[in-house]
């Protein structure tokens, strides 16, 4: 299969999974937040589709991260922050090592990773969804308020992440909302 086709078929396969259906949000939060959620997590696969698998190790100085590593980095962080934030699993903290990996391989993560952030987004009861957790810096807000930080981080890394497409002379995905 041509790769042009397959991320083709993956961005749309990772659309209908990062949309299923079958998500009930246990909060009123998260029945709030996830029209949003899901739009985000939608133009960032776009976005890591976008870039030329070839230019996946570009990096436009030695202090930035790779493409790759940004994409890599938003896949694990998603995941790892809507763990602590919304279901207090706070585990280990290692960026993957995207240099040895394909472009659909990190694009795989990113989607199995977003699909598993948005299960735990939705599944914050409630009562859950108000108590007050530490955040960074030691701040104490509400579980609701950590989660918004997730989305937060998400667009600063994708915005970097679009930046270095544009930077190669690639017209990047254009922003959708609510669509």
């Amino acid at each position: 299969m041509k790769r042009p086709l397959y991320f083709l078929i993956l961005i749309s396969l990772s659309m209908q999974f990062v949309n299923a259906q079958d998500l009930e949000p246990q909060s009123q939060f998260a029945k709030d937040f996830l029209p949003v959620w899901q739009a985000s997590t939608r133009h960032l696969i776009a976005v890591a589709g976008a870039m030329p698998e070839e230019l996946y190790d570009y990096q436009p100085n030695d202090s930035s991260k790779t493409f790759g590593d940004q994409i890599g980095h938003i896949a694990f962080t998603c995941l790892y922050l809507s763990n602590g934030f919304a279901a207090d699993d706070w585990g280990d903290y290692k960026d993957p090592d995207t240099s040895e990996m394909t472009k659909e391989e990190v694009v795989d993560l990113l989607i199995r990773n977003l699909g598993e952030a948005t299960r735990l987004i939705c599944a914050m009861t409630e009562e859950a969804s108000k108590e007050v957790v530490r955040g960074f810096g030691g701040v104490m807000v509400k579980r609701y308020i950590a989660v918004l930080f997730v989305q937060d981080h998400l667009c600063n890394h994708r915005a970097k992440a679009n930046l270095y497409i544009r930077m190669n002379d690639i017209t990047p995905p254009s922003y959708t909302y609510f669509k």
